[in-house]
């Protein structure tokens, strides 16, 4: 008899030492309440000190130190506990997952057992609530790209179509009445050609966007004055400025700044910045400020208008591709809505960056940086 005990008692301790090596949490609570066994995890998930996970100890003890340190929140720490005790009592089987203050995640499974008390054991699925979140937070964002994209197609679309059919439609009038007058005629091929040069713009901002998006853009990386590239791309939409009759300041710094880029892509980026401005100055009293300056081991550019500017919410959402925000009125503004998200990804492939400050009413300020020269 004696040896059947000694081999029952070495089964027990091979059972109790094998519970140490448990990946989870586990704990035994007898009928009354109070501790049977635990492994070393069950104390180190929890936080709970060694001297707490002795046998006999009553559940109580464990969540009166739980309230002590505040991790059922405010409260009377013996009606905390009481109310823990009566639900334990219950024995019901359950499965929840908690958030210990520490950000750990733990996954609580509790069975009754049937002589009365109950096992538990504790997971730390952290890691996979993790992915969980990341992987509905990619789905909703795929969704959402998805959505925008179908609308963007479909802007396109129209926007392409509309000049088009102004161009045929004054190619045939010019075509069918020999008569129309010289001044009229004009007038006619100066629409034409501006709805080619609008086709021209959009169909190139789709080019841009494709090669930069499948990385098949060329890039010429080289030395460049940064005074130079900006003056330059000034001087270009000068005649466009002074057409709505909108203002158009420069302030350059006294001493050169020298930069590393793409001269043709930045100046496609300040050209984009400039139309945006262009687009909501007010005309006759509009106002566009470009604006260089060094700024630590970066130069940056700024262009300043005194449009309606952006709301808050909306700052990172203008350079997102296939998205276009609303003007103060409730408009979409012309263009492919393409530009911004084109001049993110020109910036972002030179090691600089790009944002937008706006507080509506007061116009809008788009900056963006590009690294010094070595």
């Amino acid at each position: 008899m004696s040896s059947c005990n000694a081999v029952e008692e070495s089964q027990v301790d091979l059972i109790v030492s094998g519970l140490e090596y448990l990946a989870q949490g586990f704990s035994l609570f007898d009928g009354e309440l109070r501790l049977v066994a635990c492994n070393r995890q069950f104390l180190d998930l929890l936080d709970f000190p060694t001297e707490l996970g002795t046998i006999g100890r009553p559940l109580g003890d464990f969540f009166r130190f739980n309230a002590e340190r505040g991790d059922y929140g405010a409260g009377d720490i013996e009606q905390l506990v009481k109310e823990r005790i009566a639900l334990a009592s219950k024995a019901e089987p359950h499965c929840f997952e908690r958030v210990r203050p520490n950000g750990t995640v733990l996954e609580i499974r509790g069975t009754p057992l049937p002589g009365g008390g109950f096992v538990t054991t504790y997971s730390d699925v952290t890691e996979r609530k993790t992915w969980e979140e990341s992987l509905q937070a990619a789905k909703h964002k795929a969704e959402e790209a998805n959505h925008a994209k179908s609308a963007f197609l479909n802007m396109v679309t129209h926007d392409l179509r509309t000049p088009l059919t102004s161009i045929r439609s004054f190619a045939e009038i010019l075509g069918d009445d020999a008569a129309i007058d010289a001044a009229q005629r004009q007038q006619f091929l100066g629409i034409i050609n501006s709805e080619c040069l609008r086709l021209v713009r959009m169909i190139n901002d789709l080019l841009d966007f494709a090669k930069i998006d499948a990385g098949r853009m060329d890039w010429c990386i080289a030395d460049l004055d940064a005074a130079e590239l900006v003056q330059s791309a000034v001087t270009s939409m000068t005649p466009v400025f002074a057409d709505k009759r909108v203002a158009l300041e420069l302030t350059l710094p006294a001493q050169p700044l020298r930069i590393v880029g793409d001269h043709d892509r930045l100046t496609q980026v300040l050209i984009n910045l400039l139309a945006n401005a262009l687009k909501f100055a007010p005309e006759n009293v509009g106002r566009v400020s470009v604006r260089l300056a060094g700024d630590g081991n970066e130069v940056r550019f700024s262009v300043v208008d005194n449009g309606p500017g952006i709301a808050a919410e909306k700052h990172g959402e203008v350079f997102e591709e296939f998205r276009q925000v609303l003007s103060a009125s409730g408009s979409r503004p012309p263009g492919s809505g393409l530009g911004l998200a084109i001049c993110r990804r020109i910036v972002d492939h030179l090691g600089g960056r790009i944002w937008v400050d706006s507080t509506p009413p007061d116009g809008a300020s788009f900056s963006f940086t590009v690294p010094y020269s070595a």
